[in-house]
């Protein structure tokens, strides 16, 4: 009887130990948590809004990428000021400026793809330097989306 009971404990402990096992987050959760909150602003051009905080987020965030093998995109935007075809160079050079950033902290380039979109997903009806439409965010990429990339002409 003192068998079954321990052999019945030990069992409940396993089950305890797996659950717990998989409450924890995977480096992957981790990124994707990261991603939802964080994001770099510019102010003109391609220049950093904030250099100070910059460094630490990039640096936390090239952290989190090196402990999974997810492909990131990196997205620049801009706000209305300007015209279409200025906006729509100056978004993809902000999300080339931070791939740049991230591949100087280690992250290989083919992890990383930087994609340049104009202001239509505004986060403040504000506009110049302060604008928070001025960004970099940042979206793990889809599983064939980096050979899909290459691919297209």
């Amino acid at each position: 009887a003192a068998g079954v009971e321990r052999l019945a404990a030990i069992t409940v402990a396993v089950q305890q130990a797996n659950a717990l096992r998989l409450a924890l987050p995977t480096p992957r959760d981790r990124l994707a948590g990261f991603i939802r909150t964080h994001a770099v602003f510019f102010g003109n051009d391609t220049d950093y809004r904030d250099p100070g905080s910059l460094d630490e987020t990039l640096d936390r965030l090239a952290g989190l990428l090196q402990q999974s093998d997810v492909l990131l995109r990196i997205v620049g935007y801009t706000d209305e000021r300007g015209g279409q075809q200025r906006n729509t160079s100056l978004s993809q050079a902000r999300a080339d400026k931070v791939l740049e950033a991230l591949a100087q902290r280690g992250i290989p380039r083919e992890r990383l793809i930087a994609v340049g979109r104009l202001n239509n997903i505004d986060l403040s009806p504000s506009s110049g330097t302060g604008s928070p439409n001025r960004r970099g965010e940042f979206e793990i990429g889809f599983a064939g989306e980096r050979a899909a990339a290459e691919r297209v002409p």
